[in-house]
């Protein structure tokens, strides 16, 4: 099958540094997104995270970024996503996702365009998500940096474009030492609060509030819905999968990997079996 090459100025990022497996997961989400449409992807790496793949599977992704510690570890990684990314306009995606077959990539994209910076909102100060978090305290967030609303964004999908202050302005915030009431995951001040204020601060707004492009199982108690239509990704961000996630998972992959002929051969696992900074969690 023939696929039209997409224009370069567009494209996906992913992330893939630390434990291996978030490079199987890297290659599988490529895989997904591969099946749909050759988009070009660039890949976020440190050696541990992509040792594992061999040649043929580091050729799905068009562009593969050394990251130095200069661009932080760990969440603080997300916060240069503006320095990292060699497109115009981007879509980053956490590496444990995979993509729906249902509309290209690059359409999904084009609906967003000429918009700075949005992504997916649980709620707000004024109508907060009980489910999510804000990362600190709501009254604190808005008191100490005098914005209101705060928004609770989730950083596992973020589409932005060329020139977005977002991200410089997330950088400039030191909230460890700003706020009195920060919360830690696995070990970290998660980059949902850097961004959170950031936004709040430069007055931006979800292009559409509450907008979940991927369905999350953890968000819906773990029911995985017959029919995905609707949305462009599922997510599989949790420390545990489920055995109706991995089937899931599994079946989304082999999917993709047989449209494109190349072999599938990384399931998913439940992080808090491998990760030491999951395991208490």
């Amino acid at each position: 099958m023939r696929i039209k090459q997409i224009e370069m100025n567009k494209g996906i990022i992913i992330i893939a540094t630390g434990h291996p497996y978030y490079g199987r997961m890297a290659f599988n989400l490529a895989l997904s997104i591969k099946a749909v449409e050759n988009i070009p992807i660039a890949l976020i790496y440190r050696p541990p995270g992509i040792n594992h793949l061999n040649e043929d599977q580091r050729k799905l992704f068009d562009h593969l970024i050394l990251l130095t510690d200069s661009f932080g570890n760990g969440f603080a990684t997300k916060l240069f996503l503006d320095q990292l990314t060699p497109f115009d306009e981007t879509l980053y995606l956490d590496s444990d996702m995979l993509y729906l077959p249902f509309v290209k990539p690059s359409e999904f994209m084009s609906t967003l365009k000429g918009i700075e910076y949005t992504g997916i909102t649980e709620g707000s100060t004024d109508d907060p998500n009980p489910g999510y978090y804000f990362w600190a305290d709501p009254d604190e967030l808005k008191k100490v940096y005098g914005v209101d609303p705060v928004y609770q964004w989730r950083s596992e999908l973020i589409y932005f474009e060329k020139g977005t202050q977002v991200f410089s302005k997330a950088r400039e915030l030191d909230p460890a030492n700003e706020l009195s009431s920060t919360k830690k995951f696995a070990g970290q001040i998660p980059d949902e609060l850097y961004l959170n204020i950031a936004t709040a601060i430069l007055k931006i707004r979800p292009h559409v509030y509450k907008w979940r492009p991927a369905y999350w199982p953890r968000m819906h108690g773990d029911y995985i819905k017959p029919e995905l239509n609707g949305y462009y990704l599922v997510s599989f961000g949790s420390n545990y999968a489920s055995p109706q996630m991995k089937s899931l998972y599994q079946r989304i992959s082999k999917n993709a990997a047989a449209t494109l002929g190349m072999q599938h051969e990384f399931e998913l696992h439940s992080k808090r079996s491998f990760l030491e900074d999951r395991k208490k969690m």
